[in-house]
């Protein structure tokens, strides 16, 4: 336990920033774990803590690993018990700033994933940078965190100069998929998306940043903005048609979890619903409670080729 101890502590922001850099090494699980254990130890030594100075080392700790915590885990993870390891979302790996070559390695897994959460990883380790730098002693050390330091500022800059928040795609509600009709073509991608998406994620997006399709390397976030940059219609492109219901191009996008007007899209289902006990609808396909064998055998039946 003592050298636990000494290699993870929380006398200061300086210790808890340099065990969250040994813990780096470690399985996802076990860096929450141990976070979590050292917020609770930090707490129980506060309450016998006397001295002004400690005090506040301790809860500049606290606060550090807190931090670490808000960009490692989702809002509903930081209240969960132990138990509720299903709720945890892991860390996308890999990111970090020791040196200009980590934080490049950083910006490479980064790219093609919501704008939104490149903006937060990024910002969440120089936060995490700029607190380990007045406790970095080594010149060398110093001079290469500072290094990744500005590659994540210049990365900072651009993304505001470009606005490329703009080109985030919020993510529709499983919920709200699962009442909408199916389009006439679904490829077996998005289908494999929509099973991961309400299955392996239980419909939190967050989650897709760390599962990948069968057959690709890359993971589900990126596959998804992907797809949805080829699906993007033009400003002319109708979203809706005559009666309120979306069109073609408009359900390609709703598999993918995105839509342009979503307020529209609910008032369009609630519409449905409404009329739902009072007549069958006509001229569209079923919405899919789930994802089908019928959908899976569609979709591998439109790729084959035509003769």
């Amino acid at each position: 336990m003592a050298k636990e101890e000494s290699k993870y502590g929380f006398k200061d922001k300086a210790k808890a920033e340099e065990s969250l850099e040994l813990l780096k090494s470690e399985d996802h699980k076990y860096q929450l774990l141990t976070v979590r254990g050292l917020i609770g130890r930090a707490k129980r030594v506060l309450t016998l803590t006397k001295a002004e100075e400690k005090v506040k080392n301790i809860k500049a700790a606290i606060e550090t690993f807190e931090q670490w915590l808000e960009i490692n885990s989702s809002s509903s993870t930081k209240n969960a018990k132990p138990k509720d390891a299903e709720d945890k979302v892991e860390t996308v790996p890999g990111l970090g700033f020791k040196d200009k070559q980590a934080a490049e390695k950083t910006l490479s897994i980064l790219e093609g994933r919501d704008p939104d959460y490149q903006k937060l990883a990024i910002k969440g380790l120089l936060g995490s940078a700029k607190r380990v730098i007045p406790a970095t002693k080594n010149e060398d050390k110093l001079k290469a965190i500072n290094e990744a330091v500005t590659l994540f500022e210049n990365f900072l800059d651009q993304f505001d100069r470009e606005q490329r928040s703009k080109q985030n795609k919020p993510y529709l509600a499983i919920e709200l998929i699962r009442q909408l009709p199916v389009p006439d073509q679904s490829e077996e991608l998005v289908i494999e998306f929509l099973e991961c998406y309400e299955t392996v994620a239980k419909g939190n997006y967050k989650h897709l940043r760390t599962k990948a399709p069968a057959d690709n390397s890359k993971t589900w976030d990126i596959v998804r903005n992907s797809k949805l940059n080829e699906l993007k219609p033009d400003s002319s492109a109708k979203l809706f048609d005559a009666d309120g219901a979306p069109t073609e191009a408009h359900l390609q996008m709703i598999q993918w979890a995105y839509s342009p007007q979503v307020e529209k899209l609910k008032a369009y289902v609630s519409k449905m619903q409404q009329g739902a006990k009072s007549k069958s609808p006509s001229g569209r396909k079923r919405s899919h409670s789930s994802v089908s064998d019928d959908e899976k055998t569609k979709a591998k039946e439109s790729k084959k080729p035509k003769k």
